[in-house]
């Protein structure tokens, strides 16, 4: 069946027609054809969504945009308004057009039960939608008498396009099968390959499943079979409403129009503003429409903002691979590699074909590449700034000693010559007498000083008590308090930190080693022969 008639002469529509409209679902049949003629093609096209529910496995089938068929009453009323091809958008609605003096073309059936496919079913491979399309085109309907499945006309399906149909007329029409198609089809939906599709439904393997279509494609006896329609009663379901003359010149100007403007106000007239404005009153307009979001995403300049109107329109329409695509790039941009990866599973799942499958399955790989780069980069860049953390803490505390040191250096200079309180150098009978070199001197935060001595030889000791062990730590508690006495001048300083020249010193202690402090005891007196 050819989609468009051609006759040898182009007439304009009368003016004094009358049209009225029926609806049901998404479907609007605008006539000026009869009531019958109207009745009749609004329930052909409620079978076919019925019929096609059940099979795809979905309790209710709607669409993004209403669909609206304008029936004329014959080809010549129909012809200057014919489409370029059998559904066009409008700008509230998909337009679409045929005349009532002919069965509804087969072309226009198929996209009818593409865009219900579209609008609801999970991605399913290319050539069972094609086959889904060309086995509901052969839709019968009287009323409630619905059959499927009567075989093309000879010529008009070929090569693997004809075996797909046979395959799913085979599933659809054949009792053994029929009942078990929903699950086959749903299992596709989810991805599901072919081999799991067909046990999961027939309890056949891909193999034995193609085995089985060999024999009936060699049998050719391609016949229809009833399905269950819908309980309904076109004289008083589909309710007739008169169309003022306004709204169907409107209409019949949006199909002169072709799909090539739209009324500014409409949808996709606000859409082809593309302004953010336009596009949040086409979002309120028809919320159920994906596209706004997408050209809001294209117009955003924050990342954020982007992805979040990505997800959005990929939620209103997730067989969009594009949507899906984008979105993985957005989302690897922004580092998030985990939320990118997803979206790559999911443009691979939505691509119409193996060619662009394995395009954007090669992207996915890429990524996977890019993420573990980027997490030895994190990696990397989390150990340089734990060593530089690490490096500010010995930095800071080293400059803590040497201000303690700077510190302590000003005090031993502020009370030079200072020999008030001090203590004579008369030994303690009672002390720890060591002797060696002074060869560092620790100024600690507290005030207190820990000097470390090194002997030149045995330590000598007093009458009473036992010499110290060599290499003692000795501490000075309050260095005010302590009277420090030179050969050279009445008292000498100490420099802290490690002593370039070590001088001789003698010291008594006190014996009381403090484990904290690493010390052996705390001075009592001190004198640099």
């Amino acid at each position: 069946m050819i989609f468009r008639i051609l006759i040898a002469a182009v007439f304009a529509l009368p003016a004094c027609a009358d049209w009225v409209e029926y609806r049901s679902g998404p479907f609007h049949v605008f006539t000026e054809a009869g009531d019958k003629e109207g009745r009749d093609a609004l329930t052909t096209l409620e079978q076919l969504r019925h019929v096609l529910a059940a099979q795809i496995g979905k309790p209710e089938l709607t669409t993004v945009f209403p669909i609206h068929l304008v029936l004329f009453r014959n080809q010549k009323a129909y012809l200057p308004y014919a489409l370029p091809k059998p559904l066009m958008d409008g700008g509230s609605a998909t337009l679409a057009a045929w005349t009532a003096d002919l069965p509804m073309a087969r072309d226009l059936l198929r996209e009818f039960t593409q865009r219900l496919i579209d609008d609801n079913a999970g991605r399913m491979p290319d050539e069972i939608e094609t086959a889904l399309q060309d086995l509901f085109s052969t839709i019968q309907v009287n009323a409630t008498r619905v059959s499927l499945g009567s075989p093309p006309a000879e010529g008009e399906l070929t090569g693997d396009r004809q075996r797909a149909w046979a395959k799913l007329q085979m599933l659809a029409t054949q009792p053994e099968f029929s009942g078990k198609l929903r699950i086959y089809l749903n299992n596709l939906q989810q991805a599901g390959e072919e081999d799991t599709a067909a046990r999961n439904a027939f309890n056949l393997t891909a193999a034995k499943l193609a085995e089985r279509l060999e024999a009936y494609v060699r049998a050719g006896k391609f016949e229809s079979a009833p399905m269950v329609g819908r309980a309904l009663n076109p004289n008083r379901d589909f309710i007739e409403k008169e169309i003022p003359k306004p709204a169907i010149d409107a209409l019949l100007a949006e199909l002169k129009a072709g799909g090539k403007d739209f009324p500014p106000e409409s949808p996709r007239g606000l859409l082809a503003k593309n302004t953010v404005p336009s596009l949040e009153l086409a979002i309120k307009a028809n919320p159920k429409w994906a596209e706004p979001h997408f050209k809001m995403a294209m117009l955003a300049t924050d990342l954020g903002t982007k992805i979040g109107r990505l997800k959005a329109a990929t939620n209103l329409d997730p067989r969009n691979q594009q949507y899906w695509r984008i979105l993985a790039e957005a989302q690897a941009e922004a580092g998030l590699f985990a939320d990118a990866e997803k979206s790559w599973t999911a443009a691979e799942r939505a691509a119409p074909n193996s060619t662009e499958r394995a395009r954007i399955h090669q992207s996915k790989l890429e990524l996977q590449e890019r993420r573990g780069e980027a997490d030895l980069a994190e990696r990397r860049r989390a150990r340089e700034e734990e060593a530089r953390e690490l490096q500010n803490l010995k930095d800071a505390a080293l400059a803590e000693v040497r201000a303690a040191e700077r510190g302590a250096n000003e005090r031993l200079a502020e009370n030079a010559g200072n020999t008030k309180g001090a203590v004579p150098w008369y030994g303690d009978p009672s002390g720890i007498q060591v002797v060696g070199r002074l060869t560092r001197v620790d100024c600690l935060a507290s005030g207190a000083m820990r000097l470390t001595i090194t002997p030149e030889g045995p330590p000598s000791r007093t009458k009473r008590v036992p010499a110290s062990p060599p290499g003692q730590v000795l501490l000075i508690r309050d260095p005010k308090q302590i009277t420090v006495s030179s050969a050279e001048s009445e008292q000498a300083e100490f420099a802290c930190g490690i002593q370039r020249a070590p001088r001789k010193i003698e010291a008594q202690h006190n014996g009381k080693a403090d484990p904290k402090l690493g010390t052996t005891g705390d001075v009592l007196v001190v004198k640099f022969p």
